[in-house]
Parts: structure tokens; C-alpha cells; sequence
């Protein structure tokens, strides 16, 4: 069971040979999964807006996830990731800068039945606005030595108007 949800989890987080997590979402969750990531606008979502999400992401940016150094336990599986990618798109207002990043994050994901039910996802978001060119948020947590920076919504802090 653990070596098979090592295999469904890497699958999903880099995503099928088009580099579309889209097929994915559709194939290797239950219908009632849920999504958290406190990079998101909203931190806990269902199926269908994680799968929204993701193509507003697609469209903005070429992405590519790779997994290392998983680990398993029953049901879950821990994992360390890399997503590099360029600023093709628009992007919640901001144009395209066509600047490429390369952030780290962590994932948990749980599985029922062969599948993924409930992913945690926490991923370097301060480190991809910082490379795509966006001024660090005011109060900076990192500057002032607390352990965790201030929540943003996506790229909202690059938009133009967002000053």
C-alpha cells in the first residue's frame, strides 16, 4: 500500500507526461478531496476549485514539480518538492514578466481507497514573488526574525495597483 501511494503522489505532483496536474485531479483523487495551502486565496478547497486554481496557473506560468525524498506511513505520504517555472501569462492583474523562479515546498497528502483525499501543501510563495520581481511585503516577518512571513494571496502583492 505505502509504494503505491508513493507512486500516486509523485504522479501527482509532477503532474502526467503534458505536465498537466488537471488529468490528475480527475484520475488520482476522491471526489470529496480537499486542498490546503495557505498561498491560496481562500486555504482549504474542494476538488473543483483546487483544479480552477491550478488552471489559472497553468495559464500564467510554465510549471514544472519535482518530487523528492518521499515518505510513507499507512495512509500518508510526506514529501519535498522543487516547482521552477517562467511568468508567461497574466496573473491576477499583473502582466507577464516572463521572469523563470525555482521555489521549495513541503506536501502531505492523505489517501483513501488508493486515492488522494486531503493534501497539505506548503511552499516557498514570499520566495516566487521575490524572483518574478515583487517588492517584499511591509513587515517583513523574515527581517524581523519571526518564523513565518505574512500571508499573500497568490501573486496579489505583484500586481501594479498593489503598492
Amino acid at each position: 500500500m505505502e509504494l503505491r501511494n508513493k507512486a500516486v503522489a509523485r504522479h501527482f505532483l509532477e503532474e502526467t507526461e503534458d505536465h498537466n496536474r488537471e488529468y490528475a485531479y480527475a484520475h488520482l483523487c476522491t471526489a470529496d478531496y480537499r486542498e490546503h495551502d495557505p498561498a491560496m486565496p481562500q486555504e482549504t478547497v474542494g476538488l473543483d476549485e483546487a483544479a480552477q486554481i491550478y488552471r489559472e496557473l497553468i495559464a500564467a506560468f510554465e510549471l514544472r514539480h519535482t518530487a523528492h525524498s518521499m515518505v510513507a506511513e499507512g495512509g500518508l505520504v510526506g514529501a519535498r518538492f522543487t516547482v521552477r517555472g517562467r511568468h508567461i501569462g497574466e496573473y491576477q492583474g499583473f502582466p507577464p514578466s516572463g521572469r523563470s523562479f525555482e521555489v521549495s515546498g513541503q506536501v502531505t497528502l492523505r489517501f483513501r481507497d488508493a486515492k488522494i483525499a486531503e493534501a497539505w501543501l506548503n511552499w516557498d510563495t514570499q520566495g516566487l514573488l521575490e524572483q518574478l520581481g515583487a517588492p517584499p511585503p511591509s513587515g517583513d516577518a523574515r527581517l524581523q526574525g519571526a518564523a513565518a512571513t505574512p500571508r499573500a494571496s497568490s501573486l496579489q502583492t505583484l500586481r501594479p495597483d498593489a503598492a
